[in-house]
């Protein structure tokens, strides 16, 4: 349990939440950073069952010292490391929040998360993510005018979806904020882990924590997961939307 003044805050998955801020109902999935990780199974702590598993061992990242896992991009599928999840469905018109916490080793088409090739979270490069859907498409975000993700920096990276039907879309690292101005609403599946379906873009570099909610995926919420990662993860708390 965690306290804060005279109000009680529970924690799901390790992620505080108080009763106007109840995060386990609308997590899908939430891999939470842990002391020797297996990297065969990663289980999820939403509640939901949406574990990330590798039953090859070829193709299992490697624990690291203090939690997390290493994935490694070999470019080829035999060797590369990946995981699957149990695949869900973020609906269409529907707020969404992924957060995760990384340090990548490359920065230049790093696959974090897909479904196929119509579903994908991706690292261009420092300046550049990806995130593609079956009916509005690719969405290029360049992102360097506010920050840039840097191979072998550490940091809190988010990609929020607000407004129902508009579905606008917004960028965080460590709390700041850039705004793209994307807008896509489509719905998307997701069911891979560090891989574009298990089959090319793998990711490089080590992943603490990640996790998608939806529904209930406010600025609060948003701003509370963002405290807890860097405070978790002693990752400096730029600002805030």
């Amino acid at each position: 349990m965690i306290h804060a003044g005279r109000h009680r805050i529970k924690s799901h998955g390790g992620i505080p939440h108080g009763s106007t801020c109840n995060l386990g109902e609308s997590l899908e999935f939430y891999l939470q950073n842990a002391l020797s990780q297996l990297p065969e199974r990663w289980d999820d702590q939403s509640g939901k069952d949406n574990h990330a598993a590798q039953s090859t061992a070829g193709n299992r990242p490697t624990a690291v010292t203090g939690g997390g896992l290493d994935f490694e991009d070999t470019n080829n599928a035999s060797t590369a490391s990946m995981m699957d999840l149990t695949s869900f469905t973020v609906a269409v018109n529907t707020d969404f929040l992924m957060f995760i916490v990384w340090n990548p080793e490359t920065t230049s088409t790093n696959c974090y998360l897909s479904d196929g090739t119509s579903e994908v979270f991706q690292t261009i490069n420092a300046s550049r993510q990806m995130f593609k859907t079956p009916t509005a498409g690719t969405n290029d975000m360049n992102h360097s005018a506010t920050f840039t993700i840097d191979a072998g920096e550490k940091s809190v990276f988010m990609i929020h979806r607000t407004n129902g039907s508009t579905g606008t879309i917004k960028l965080y690292k460590n709390g700041l904020v850039h705004d793209p101005s994307v807008t896509d609403a489509d719905a998307f599946d997701l069911q891979n882990l560090g891989s574009k379906n298990d089959v090319s873009h793998w990711f490089d570099g080590i992943i603490y924590d990640v996790g998608v909610m939806q529904s209930n995926a406010t600025n609060k919420n948003r701003d509370m997961i963002t405290d807890y990662l860097c405070s978790k993860h002693g990752i400096e708390r730029l600002g805030n939307d």
